[in-house]
């Protein structure tokens, strides 16, 4: 692209995903939302993916350009000597895209990065090193306790020398936990913008009849992972239940749960659904199983904990998480229940389910989420950090 070609006024904002995971997880419905919300202020949003990624569709002005290397992979001492090669190979694939399709097409264009480990964003700072950034702006989207974490010095550094790259005022640092902002904020002595989460399009069919009216379907939705309750959710299906045919467990494949004699009932399904066979699973259940780590979601956010909300799904959580904080905003300190124990467990499944308030809270707090967390949410807030500068 020349660079004194006619640059068009319309803002670009562009989704930077080193590493798009398969397709797990949230982040292609994350950034397809962020693509609507920015289609709202009336910008333009691409997307720049690894040229290998393993998807089964590319979507329009989702560009497969960056380098395939994946920084996310162990570190044994060689692919530790071959990370430096990748970071590298990162930061030139980004800057040619954007120097290709970006910065000479537009008066102002952001880049925007979320879920990122130190070494990616070492690859977008070399980048910024590497093109004109008089009409660029990054906004960096912080998930986890990053403040906590042994690379965070690291972070600060490089948080330094991207907004030493740019027009004073261009960096903007981001999150989507009130919780998690304060400590961001206190750590990087920068302000933090707590945004909404914007996947929340959820259809769900609240009418479907399960196979068994009188069940209660409890499903651990996502792949078992120590973090997400998994050593917890093995212990639920080897307790012997003298009701045991009241209770159906719903779990990915991956869990290779098995159930002992006597146990619960259990359905194993697949490891990765649609976005379709995802809202049935959510349409159907009765109760979201999120036995999360108090560590590793202490501050951060669960995209599926707020998807169960907007649904209008009981979620029972643990204490001391995000999730908790959440809930004890609107009244619902019982869904706090400790896990440690599974008969006790059971108990409380059997006890929210026949409180009628419950329902009536949940259904309060259910507005509040369809208010904040939804793509006129995500647009408000964007522009009001346009605004700001």
């Amino acid at each position: 692209m020349i660079e004194n070609q006619k640059k068009s006024s319309t803002p670009i904002l562009v989704s930077l995903i080193p590493n798009l995971m398969d397709g797990e997880g949230h982040i292609i419905p994350y950034h397809q939302a962020v693509g609507k919300a920015v289609s709202k202020l009336g910008w333009r949003h691409l997307a720049a993916i690894p040229s290998q990624s393993k998807v089964d569709y590319l979507f329009t002005e989702w560009d497969d350009c960056l380098s395939n290397f994946d920084l996310e992979r162990g570190d044994n001492f060689f692919r530790k000597i071959f990370k430096l090669i990748g970071v590298f190979s990162l930061g030139t694939t980004t800057a040619k895209y954007l120097r290709n399709s970006v910065i000479y097409q537009t008066e102002s264009s952001i880049i925007f990065l979320e879920r990122f480990i130190h070494l990616q964003l070492l690859a977008l700072t070399i980048a910024l090193w590497l093109v004109p950034t008089k009409n660029l702006s990054v906004w960096l989207l912080y998930r986890r306790n990053t403040h906590k974490d042994k690379t965070r010095y690291i972070y600060k550094f490089l948080n330094f020398l991207i907004k030493k790259s740019l027009p004073t005022g261009n960096l903007k640092l981001l999150t989507d936990s009130d919780l998690l902002g304060k400590s961001l904020s206190n750590y990087f002595q920068e302000p933090v913008t707590v945004m909404p989460i914007p996947h929340t399009d959820i259809k769900v069919d609240n009418c479907k009849i399960k196979s068994k009216s009188s069940e209660i379907l409890c499903w651990w939705p996502g792949l078992p992972r120590k973090e997400k309750g998994w050593n917890i959710i093995k212990k639920l299906v080897d307790i012997n239940l003298n009701n045991n045919d009241k209770i159906c467990l719903v779990a990915a494949q991956k869990s290779n749960l098995v159930v002992s004699k006597g146990g619960i009932r259990l359905k194993l399904i697949q490891n990765k659904l649609t976005r379709e066979e995802y809202n049935y699973w959510l349409s159907v259940s009765d109760i979201i199983l999120l036995p999360y780590d108090c560590q590793a979601y202490e501050e951060r956010t669960s995209g599926i904990f707020t998807e169960s909300i907007i649904a209008g799904k009981i979620p029972l959580v643990t204490d001391r998480t995000w999730m908790a904080h959440e809930l004890l905003k609107y009244d619902l300190g019982e869904l706090i229940i400790n896990w440690e124990i599974s008969e006790q467990v059971f108990i409380s499944i059997f006890r929210i389910i026949k409180y009628g308030n419950i329902k009536n809270k949940i259904k309060v707090m259910q507005n509040s989420y369809l208010n904040y967390h939804c793509l006129n949410g995500y647009a408000e807030a964007m522009q009001k950090i346009i605004n700001q500068k």
